[in-house]
This record gives structure tokens, sequence and C-alpha cells, in this order.
């Protein structure tokens, strides 16, 4: 055989292995960033989620807010705890159609009786008062740990009674 030919064929089998290890070295850090991309987007979709729950139960606690403050009931009954000192009435627990897993409760107490300025210095006492509601709302999903509260203070005219 020729010379040249046995050093060929040793220099190309040298080669070989070489290739094999940059293959190998580039596959694991193919692999690695891979991986970073996978727990990247898991980590997202889970903030994803997380914020989701925090916003619906966001709009829940502000929709038991609204249907309270028209709930006449729900006042009154404030009202007469508030007359006799009692901190805050029974809470009234809030449910939503759409969403069987959402729920939530509502407390309104009643604070004092507010100045008038408009109505008292201006009208000349007409025969309203003006009353002040705290409406004290909270949501959430039963399995979840993102749960709201919202206070809203509201005010109300009634009757002046003799």
């Amino acid at each position: 055989m020729n010379t040249a030919m046995i050093k060929y064929s040793s220099r190309h089998g040298r080669q070989d292995g070489v290739v094999l290890l940059v293959v190998l070295i580039l596959l694991l850090l193919t692999t690695i960033v891979g991986y970073q991309v996978m727990e990247t987007s898991s980590l997202e979709a889970r903030m994803a989620v997380a914020r989701q729950g925090k916003e619906v139960s966001f709009q829940a606690a502000e929709s038991i807010i609204d249907q309270s403050k028209n709930d006449q009931n729900l006042l009154i009954n404030a009202f007469v705890a508030g007359l006799s000192n009692s901190a805050w009435p029974d809470s009234t627990a809030f449910t939503f159609v759409d969403d069987a897993d959402l729920a939530g409760r509502v407390e309104v107490r009643y604070i004092d009786e507010v100045a008038t300025l408009g109505n008292d210095l201006v009208i000349g006492n007409p025969g309203l008062r003006s009353l002040h509601f705290e409406i004290r709302a909270e949501s959430g999903r039963v399995d979840d740990r993102f749960n709201s509260q919202h206070i809203q203070g509201i005010k109300r005219f009634a009757p002046k009674l003799l």
C-alpha cells in the first residue's frame, strides 16, 4: 500500500471522534436552550392564569357592590342595625349564574347621617336627610387563592322623621 493512503486513513479516523464530540456538545446546548424556553413559557402561562384569576375576582367584587347599592332591603337592615349600635350586620352571600365556582359576600354598615350642604343650605331643608353607608364586598373562587375585597361608601337620601 501507499504511505499516503495509510496517513489519510489514520487522520480520517481521528476526525470522526472530533465530529462526534462537537455534535454531542451542540446537542447538549440545544437541549439546555429548549429546556429554558419551556420553563419561560410555563412561567408566563402561570402568570397569565394568576392575572386572570385576580381580574375575575376584582370584577366580581365590583359587581357585588353595584348590586348592593340598589338593594333597599340591605340598606334598611344596615340602618336598623346601625341604630342599635351593631357594627356590621350579617353578611349576605352572592352567587353568579355564569360561574358556579365564583362566590362572594357583602356586608353593609350604616355609618351616620351626613350634613347635606346643597339641600340644607341652598334649598332650605326640603325634609330629606343624607345617610352614609359603607359596603364591604369579598369575592373569589372556592378552590382559588385569588380573592378580592372592596369597600365603598355610598350616600342615600331618606325622608326626615319628625
